[in-house]
């Protein structure tokens, strides 16, 4: 009978704090932006943001997300996501973190996590047009007999609702990372001078493939070269999710120091379960002489507060590390402000 009405008092508690996060003004009159440090203050950017809705993801990434409460409150998970995810629950964790603007990506993996259509991030972040930047992204499923079609449409999108990049993921969207059918997403980015954001590494999310060329961003390598004027940014800097290490990150290492088109980002090396690895992670970033090629991202929103501490996590670590004032601005800030022709 106690257990019973202690877990009836905490889903009470945790309803009412859900409610409360959800219903609270995403604007705020007295909010402030930007990390100090040593007396600099840096407006910092992530650049790796998630919208969606609850309906949209597809089962089995719906119980993998449930599996992070516990058993008696996991109908709150729908709630959390489904609010958490959209402009308003974005604005709010932004806000939180003291992060002024942030790049949001549509998705497109029916087959792994789910559908964010252009259209529907289109509608999320036209009312934040200085705080939310919007990279566009494409379906691959029936590539075969509508590629063509979707290429157009790509590039329709991209100008329709004024994308700053593009985001693509070979591991979710289940295409090998040297499949040169690709290579018109390529040649779309590069003509229109859209940096194309590319998931590296694996995945936790089911059904993903965690094999070598869907992961490993060596196999990129034939359409950095082939695609010079194409600016690739390695998503998660090769990031073994499934491990918990930096399997791939001397291909990606490799491949920012051989190419001037190729940039990294940190993506989920601030989350908790990798706190052990990202002091090693910005150690051998800064000892290859790559701070200047880091865009920071986070890949929230993912639950309240991941967002503020994820960026905490890369403080701590970035400084402990040894990094200055003027990298730390680098990698939060500058570098993505330079590659998008933000200054």
């Amino acid at each position: 009978m106690k257990k019973i009405l202690f877990r009836s008092i905490l889903i009470i508690i945790l309803l009412f704090l859900g409610i409360r996060y959800f219903t609270s003004d995403a604007n705020s009159d007295n909010q402030t932006f930007g990390v100090t440090i040593e007396d600099k203050v840096i407006d910092v950017i992530d650049m790796h943001m998630h919208t969606g809705t609850w309906e949209a993801l597809t089962e089995p990434y719906k119980k993998r997300y449930s599996e992070r409460v516990p058993k008696p409150f996991k109908f709150v998970i729908k709630y959390l996501l489904g609010n958490g995810t959209t402009s308003e629950g974005i604005i709010k964790q932004l806000n939180k973190a003291g992060i002024r603007r942030a790049g949001v990506f549509a998705v497109y993996s029916p087959d792994t996590t789910g559908i964010a259509s252009n259209e529907f991030l289109n509608e999320q972040i036209r009312n934040y047009p200085d705080r939310m930047l919007g990279f566009a992204s494409i379906r691959v499923d029936h590539w075969n007999l509508d590629g063509e079609y979707q290429l157009e449409k790509l590039e329709e999108d991209i100008g329709k609702y004024n994308m700053v990049g593009l985001k693509i993921a070979h591991a979710h969207q289940q295409i090998r990372l040297d499949d040169d059918r690709f290579d018109g997403i390529y040649e779309i980015s590069g003509r229109l001078n859209k940096p194309i954001y590319v998931h590296t590494g694996t995945s936790p999310n089911p059904y993903t493939r965690l094999e070598p060329p869907y992961v490993d961003p060596k196999y990129l390598e034939n359409s950095i070269r082939k695609y010079p004027n194409t600016q690739f940014i390695l998503g998660h800097s090769g990031y073994d999710s499934a491990t918990v290490s930096l399997t791939y990150l001397d291909s990606a290492i490799t491949l920012a120091k051989r190419y001037d088109n190729v940039y990294l980002e940190p993506g989920a090396l601030g989350a908790s379960k990798a706190e052990k690895v990202l002091p090693e992670y910005l150690k051998i970033i800064k000892e290859n002489g790559l701070i200047g090629k880091v865009i920071y991202g986070s890949d929230g929103p993912q639950f309240p507060g991941y967002t503020k501490s994820h960026l905490d996590r890369f403080l701590t670590a970035m400084k402990d590390t040894g990094y200055t004032a003027a990298e730390i601005e680098l990698l939060l800030q500058t570098n993505f402000e330079i590659l998008f022709e933000l200054q």
